[in-house]
């Protein structure tokens, strides 16, 4: 099985550190989100078409390459004229732009900081994402609809949290990833002092 989420996603969401007083913090909110959208993106397509390991691992494979291509790109030109790349080249597969579900992100000013990274993060894999079905000739038609369905994945992996804290969340989650391919399933939480997920991230300060 191929490496789920690889180092080219990492590393093309982490270029986009912008705010806070602790990057590193900051750094691992989008690593954590980016993997669960990406495990939720391809878990959407999997389940609405009915997809096998081949597909799905094809799919791995163009979202990789896609995230490698705007690494190249953020090399060369710098962020900003990388992300207008990427977006120039999804804009007819984005006629809305995607917004990850709020959660329990609502209120404090510090909420909405983290908010808005994880949002922000969400936004670049999606575009790896929908970049990569049209390669495999699926429609805009079809695409706009598995986004929706990654909403609702990326809400019950929330309500996992909320059922049993950030532990249990990856384990139900590495049980989808073991469906998908048919094997053991190497989904790694994103670790840091404190859960990423959860309450304990806004007991202290940035």
């Amino acid at each position: 099985m191929p490496a789920f989420y690889r180092q080219s996603i990492q590393n093309a969401v982490n270029q986009q550190i912008n705010i806070s007083k602790s990057k590193h913090r900051t750094m691992l909110n989008r690593e954590a989100i980016g993997q669960v959208v990406s495990y939720c993106a391809v878990a959407a397509a999997h389940d609405l078409w009915d997809w096998g390991e081949k597909e799905s691992t094809l799919l791995t494979l163009k979202m990789n390459n896609a995230a490698s291509r705007y690494i190249l790109d953020h090399d060369k030109y710098g962020a900003p004229e990388a992300k207008k790349r990427l977006e120039a080249r999804t804009a007819h597969l984005m006629p809305e732009e995607f917004w990850l579900p709020v959660g329990d992100l609502v209120g404090s000013e510090k909420k909405l900081r983290v908010l808005a990274e994880r949002r922000d993060a969400a936004k670049m894999i999606v575009r790896f994402f929908v970049e990569s079905l049209e390669e495999m000739e699926y429609t805009p038609e079809q695409i706009e609809a598995v986004k929706e369905e990654i909403k609702k994945n990326y809400q019950q992996f929330l309500g996992w949290v909320d059922d049993g804290g950030e532990e249990f969340a990856y384990d139900r989650l590495r049980r989808v990833i073991e469906d998908i391919y048919g094997v053991g399933a190497m989904v790694e939480r994103v670790k840091g002092e404190e859960p990423v997920f959860g309450e304990p991230l806004f007991k202290k300060d940035f």
